[in-house]
Order: C-alpha cells, then structure tokens, then sequence
C-alpha cells in the first residue's frame, strides 16, 4: 500500500476489540457515530491473527506483546502483564 510501512507484527496473535462490537457501540451510546473502518479486518489484511471474535475477556501474550479482547480483560490483562514482567525479570 502507498505510504504505509509494512507491519512490523506479521504473524502476531492478537486479542483486540472485535468489529462486531464497533459496530454496535454508537447504538448504546459509546461512540457518537459509526467506526469509518474495522480494526480486526484491517490487522488480518496485515497479516496480524486475531484470537478472538467478541468484546470478552480474552488475553494473549505472543512474544513481546501483551494484548486484551476489550475492557472487559482489564483486570486479566493486568495480572498477564504483571506476570509477564516479572517471568522476564527472573
């Protein structure tokens, strides 16, 4: 594509908000309007693999990167992350 770099995490599994719930979030009021593009469909065309399909609780750590499905993860992406940091401290 002209002007965008390649993507640095070809391969990458991610946990990221899925499109579904993009598309449904202007109906409950999170967001004023409609998401003008889809993060999951536009991070698969870079060759990223996402590991979940619904806004859960969902986390994956893939090498360096630590990601979580949507806020319901926060509290489990916090404990990955602590984890995660220290293992690699050790």
């Amino acid at each position: 594509m002209l002007g965008i770099p390649e993507y640095p995490n070809v391969g990458t599994k991610l946990a990221v908000l899925a499109d579904s719930v993009d598309k449904m979030t202007p109906m409950i009021g999170y967001l004023p309007g409609p998401m003008p593009w889809r993060l999951g469909e536009r991070l698969t065309a870079l060759g990223a693999k996402i590991v979940n399909t619904k806004g859960d609780k969902t986390c994956c750590v893939d090498r360096h990167l630590i990601t979580g499905a949507s806020p319901l993860a926060s509290n489990e992406l916090g404990k990955l992350a602590a984890t995660t940091l220290l293992e690699h401290l050790a």
